[in-house]
């Protein structure tokens, strides 16, 4: 009765993996081979599809896709925001000898025109241009993408184009 028991158990492990080995074929055939590289490289970075031919062959794709269009930028503007305790002085130009428009004080934001080579930020202040120092400024972009949520990006001065005025 034992060998009769172990033949039982034997020819159930056989039809086991004979089915499974048919239920991997399927997968196979369904999915379409996908070399082991191919898997590996596709695990670490998801946004590189695998592509199969139909005749077999097997490419992956080497440019990244597209954003989506809530994954896309529709808007990116430089804004300056007074870093200082008190406030500071906006000028009409670019110089301690411009008249003073007014002052701007912590927590204000100003849309950047532009930073001068020279020092100085042109900024839209209260319907005009005006002018403050660099070294009273903080700098960020505000990004707004196409679902309309906006964001702000902390940027260093060194990394902001200056123009020559």
């Amino acid at each position: 009765m034992r060998k009769k028991t172990l033949s039982i158990i034997l020819d159930a492990f056989i039809v086991l993996l004979v089915l499974t080995i048919i239920l991997l074929i399927v997968m196979i055939g369904k999915r379409g081979a996908v070399p082991l590289q191919a898997q590996e490289q596709q695990q670490e970075d998801p946004l590189v599809p695998v592509v199969t031919a139909e005749n077999g062959t097997v490419a992956v794709a080497t440019e990244q896709p597209e954003p989506t269009e809530a994954e896309a930028v529709v808007e990116k503007v430089l804004y300056a925001t007074p870093d200082t305790s008190s406030t500071v002085n906006v000028r009409s130009g670019a110089g301690t000898n411009y008249d003073k428009l007014g002052s701007a004080g912590a927590g204000e934001e100003f849309e950047v025109i532009s930073v001068l080579a020279i020092g100085w930020t042109k900024l839209h202040y209260n319907g005009q241009e005006g002018f403050i120092h660099n070294d009273y400024l903080d700098y960020y972009y505000k990004v707004v993408d196409a679902d309309g949520n906006e964001t702000k990006e902390e940027v260093q001065l060194s990394e902001i184009p200056q123009v020559e005025e």
